[in-house]
């Protein structure tokens, strides 16, 4: 009868972990959705708010969707078949789901251009739910929890999270990739609390990742794969990663090849053109004809997109060093574990401070892993001086003492050391909100206007393309022109796109025209509207960045011109031509050339920012009608 009774005693508490572990799993997964929902939150608001920084990125990316979708954008020199340098599978992917959206638009392209962000920044949010998990698995609760918030309120993912370029669609593929990597790491002994459910499946996932990050990306990334490459290959055999590997050149690659022979009338590898450009001696200049940054470039970048974390995790492998084996979760861990998975980010930047041009997108793909770094050493720091605390507690415990007030007073001291630990933990995310924040407001505030002029222009202006409106300009269309010519000067690398402007309507046409400034490089032209436009080779493209004057009209030709007017400026004030134009439009934008202080560029602090930077007016000018004069 014992055991019997032993038997069905151990039969009900199998039940109970049963149903514990259940819970838990459950739990786990409310966590998990609570978390994505927090990152597409952000990730949406990024959509909305955040402003395009980088002219590659309209001129590279919306435009030739643009083109795609509606047969009208601008093409710059990389998609020349003479060169080659861009996959059209990347932009397909964009233009198929802007056309999937274009219901929901309402018929303005405007809107539908933010649906696209903010459908990027859906898979955003869902790699970096990936990553968090990946870490909570590896790292731990307090690890993972530190890491989203992090990731959740930097600027960093907020300037990247959302934008149309391939180094961001790196960032979330490689993302994710290595989240993967970490679930398939931690599956044998999971500090999540929850037993190992993770296979083979999740190294393929990640290898499928890693590979689409390259193909369809940004190919420099390849550097970053080879720590998984390697691990994977250790732990499974060269041949059984290879076959793993063929699934993303069969279902990725080919694909890839065979669209761009498709729109480039060749067979074409772009990402092995852009590494050539860059890297070999036939494309004299390459890169660094678009400017040259002093290695300093991004540790300041890096600074002001993540401010104090980003100094935590400067410190993460001295830290670990010394300090792993008092590190709660992390002594579970060996060194080399940990430093091979945070390794990405190291690599990354030296490899990126060590090359002469450097701009702020190049980071994008060790976004996560300064966020991780930053936690580790972060995590490892709170988790020494709680240690200590317990030490002197356990100290004071074994020492007899019948002064009793001693006693108290001895464990009132302990509290208020476990009370500044605390308070220095909350400090800690509050300082690094705050600042985050500041930068936030601070690049929307500064860099809104051009967004907000065309916008205006657009909706209030061109009525979004309804000529049968008694608020449309008609007064443009004399004297047979019935084209609308919107031009930019100085200001066009802020143009935010085709997508800013109305359809073609009847025989009225809406197009974008550049006038004579102080730049002189190279500038896109119109793609052509043949059914084979793409494989046509234009005119008057090079790689050198030299100015090609045929893109050129008179500003007398204009319907329109967008200008950010400053007194120190060598082009014509067009504004002050009343005779011909009249401003319709004005809002303040920043100067930051007459600034005094990058600080308050970077962050917005009330009434210091204002009173040190400059603002001077961004304009809408609508030719006007000399008939009536």
């Amino acid at each position: 009868m014992g055991k019997v009774k032993n038997n069905k005693n151990q039969h009900v508490s199998n039940d109970d972990d049963g149903v514990v572990r259940n819970k838990r799993i459950d739990d786990s997964y409310h966590t998990t959705f609570l978390v994505f929902i927090l990152f597409f939150i952000s990730s949406t608001l990024s959509a909305n708010y955040n402003r395009i920084l980088d002219c590659d990125e309209y001129m590279n990316y919306w435009e030739p969707t643009h083109y795609l979708m509606y047969n009208k954008g601008l093409q710059t020199w990389e998609y020349s078949p003479t060169y080659s340098l861009r996959s059209y599978a990347y932009l397909l992917i964009h233009s198929s789901i802007g056309k999937l959206l274009t219901p929901l638009s309402n018929g303005n392209k405007i809107i539908l251009f933010y649906l696209i962000k903010v459908a990027i920044g859906f898979f955003t949010s869902v790699s970096q739910t990936i990553f968090y998990r990946g870490v909570k698995n590896m790292f731990g609760k307090e690890i993972s929890l530190y890491t989203m918030i992090f990731m959740l309120f930097s600027p960093a993912f907020f300037l990247s999270g959302s934008n149309f370029l391939p180094t961001s669609f790196s960032m979330i593929t490689f993302m994710a990739a290595y989240g993967f990597w970490m679930l398939y790491q931690s599956s044998s002994t999971p500090l999540s609390g929850l037993s190992p459910k993770y296979s083979s499946k999740e190294a393929i996932y990640s290898v499928f990742l890693s590979a689409t990050s390259v193909f369809l990306g940004w190919p420099f990334v390849i550097v970053l794969i080879v720590p998984i490459a390697l691990n994977l290959i250790i732990k499974n055999g060269f041949f059984k990663v290879l076959i793993w590997a063929l699934i993303p050149v069969l279902l990725v690659f080919v694909p890839m090849v065979l669209i761009d022979y498709q729109y480039y009338g060749k067979w074409v590898i772009a990402i092995l053109n852009i590494i050539a450009y860059n890297f070999t001696s036939s494309h004299s200049g390459g890169s660094q004809l678009y400017g040259i940054e002093h290695w300093s470039f991004y540790f300041i970048n890096a600074f002001v997109n993540f401010n104090i974390v980003f100094l935590l995790s400067l410190f993460t492998i001295p830290t670990i060093i010394i300090f792993r084996k008092w590190s709660g979760s992390l002594k579970n861990l060996t060194l080399l574990s940990i430093i091979y998975t945070i390794c990405p980010y190291y690599i990354w930047f030296g490899f990126m401070s060590y090359l002469p041009h450097k701009e702020e997108r190049f980071l994008f793909v060790i976004y996560p892993f300064i966020c991780l770094a930053g936690s580790i050493t972060f995590y490892t720091v709170l988790n020494v001086l709680n240690l200590m605390i317990s030490y002197l507690k356990n100290d004071g415990a074994h020492k007899k003492n019948d002064d009793i007030k001693q006693v108290e007073q001895q464990h009132y001291n302990i509290n208020i050391y476990y009370g500044l630990i605390n308070l220095i933990k909350y400090l800690f995310i509050f300082v690094f909100i705050t600042l985050s924040v500041s930068r936030i407001y601070s690049t929307y505030v500064n860099y809104t206007a051009p967004f907000n002029a065309f916008t205006f222009l657009n909706n209030e202006i061109l009525m979004n393309g309804d000529v049968s409106n008694p608020k449309f300009p008609r007064h443009l269309l004399k004297n047979g022109d019935n084209e609308i010519k919107v031009c930019v000067g100085k200001e066009w690398h802020r143009y935010p796109s085709n997508f800013f402007l109305p359809n073609d309507k009847g025989n009225v046409t809406f197009t974008l025209k550049f006038i004579e400034s102080d730049f002189k490089g190279h500038l896109p032209k119109p793609f052509s509207t043949l059914s084979n436009g793409t494989a046509i080779v234009p005119t008057n493209m090079n790689d050198q960045n030299k100015q090609e004057f045929d893109r050129y009209i008179k500003p007398s030709e204009c319907s329109f011109i967008v200008d950010f007017d400053t007194p120190n400026q060598n082009e014509e004030h067009y504004v002050d031509d009343i005779e011909n134009w009249k401003a319709v439009y004005s809002t303040p934008f920043l100067d930051a050339g007459s600034s005094k202080s990058s600080l308050y560029r970077a962050f917005w602090v009330p009434k210091k920012s204002a009173e040190n930077n400059k603002y001077y007016d961004y304009y809408i000018l609508e030719k006007r009608d000399t008939t009536l004069l």
